[in-house]
């Protein structure tokens, strides 16, 4: 699991879900990316290929793929 976003430096998303997933017993781990705009198409794809089942792309990134 994870978060797209450029710059990724400022998210407390992986914190958040990795503490939740600590508490739970979740065997996952949610990373930040930071995927510049132009780069998101192919990072994309090579997430799929790594079989990343589940992905957040932040607002910015998504307006900036269009």
């Amino acid at each position: 699991c994870g978060i797209v976003l450029h710059p990724a430096g400022h998210t407390r998303s992986p914190a958040m879900h990795n503490a939740a997933f600590a508490a739970l017993g979740v065997d996952a781990a949610y990373l930040a990316f930071d995927v510049a705009p132009a780069d998101l198409r192919g990072a994309v794809a090579g997430m799929r290929a790594l079989g990343i089942r589940q992905l957040a792309v932040s607002m910015s990134s998504i307006c900036s793929c269009r």
